[in-house]
């Protein structure tokens, strides 16, 4: 056989190996790639905050609807990471929201529900805006809605230095109500009302539907 000849079958024998090598080099980081673990879900935040490794825990009073009062909010001890950014804290205390009560609670927001965007403003207004399913999935109702307006609005006002109102948005715009009864349209301050840290511990909606002796009290405090 010509020499030419054998040299040009050896190469085209390197080349034949180097190829097949690659192919399955590259099917098994492929394969590597597609069974690597998944990260813990975050199904609550369309953009998890930065929280840096040495964040020291912070502990924080969150507030979700009671499942033996109708119309009181229970509060719950929570522990989130610590930020110079109150920013970065208030996101984190409305995931716990989504994230949802002990067994002692009621959910605040739909499970679906995402975080979109979360800021504050130097007014003092923490601006919280919520994917639709807040609004789409609620259950309704003005008792129900009442315990999620203000289980965002008192857990935001209660831990978050600076914080005095809560500005909800559905999808980045600005809404009447959440689910058809509170008006959300703008700033609320805090209420507690609803909560063990009222005098008398009183409760405004004993039951669903039934409306508070004065409505424009319990709906919203505006500036």
């Amino acid at each position: 056989m010509p020499r030419h000849i054998k040299f040009g079958l050896i190469v085209l024998l390197i080349i034949t190996l180097a190829g097949v090598s690659f192919y399955y080099d590259l099917r098994k980081r492929i394969q590597e790639f597609v069974q690597r673990p998944a990260e813990p879900p975050q199904p609550y935040l369309v953009t998890g905050p930065v929280i840096s490794d040495s964040a020291l825990p912070k502990k924080v009073r969150l507030f979700f609807p009671s499942r033996e009062k109708v119309g009181f909010l229970m509060s719950e001890e929570r522990e989130i990471r610590a930020s110079e950014l109150s920013s970065t804290e208030a996101k984190q205390i409305v995931a716990e929201l989504i994230r949802g009560p002990g067994s002692a609670g009621g959910p605040a927001l739909p499970r679906e529900t995402k975080l979109r965007e979360l800021f504050i403003l130097k007014e003092g207004i923490a601006v919280v805006d919520f994917t639709k399913e807040v609004s789409s999935n609620h259950p309704g109702g003005i008792t129900q809605e009442l315990a999620s307006v203000y289980s965002i609005v008192n857990s935001l006002t209660q831990n978050v230095a600076g914080v005095k109102n809560v500005q909800i948005l559905i999808e980045g715009t600005d809404v009447e109500t959440l689910a058809g009864h509170v008006d959300i349209s703008s700033p609320i301050a805090e209420d507690l009302s609803m909560t063990s840290m009222a005098p008398g511990h009183s409760t405004h909606l004993e039951n669903e539907g039934e409306q508070p002796e004065n409505p424009a009290a319990h709906q919203k405090r505006r500036l």
